[in-house]
């Protein structure tokens, strides 16, 4: 499982960094959403199937956060500050809870 959520995102940490040295600064948080939501999905195989969705969750922000570029801050608190606030609260009342 490590593995397969770590070349996801490991891969997009060297693509930021390439980003970040061609001076394409906008696009790190989208970049850094992506990737991990690609870790995510592809994570998902091994653990809870409700960990794709949250995968999908942190793609689609940041693929609309790569339209609208000035909005990487609030894009970055909302997806891995609000979604996974959201998701943990999701699982505990779907498993957790008695």
């Amino acid at each position: 499982m490590i593995l397969s959520l770590a070349v996801p995102v490991a891969v997009g940490g060297i693509f930021v960094l390439a980003l970040l040295y061609h001076g394409l600064v906008g696009l790190v948080a989208p970049s850094t959403l992506v990737f991990y939501g690609l870790g995510l999905v592809n994570a998902s195989k091994y653990t809870l199937d409700d960990v794709r969705q949250l995968g999908y969750a942190e793609i689609i922000l940041g693929l609309i956060t790569c339209f609208n570029i000035g909005y990487g801050l609030e894009s970055w608190a909302l997806g891995f500050g609000g979604l996974h606030i959201v998701y943990g609260l999701y699982m505990y009342y779907k498993y957790e809870r008695s």
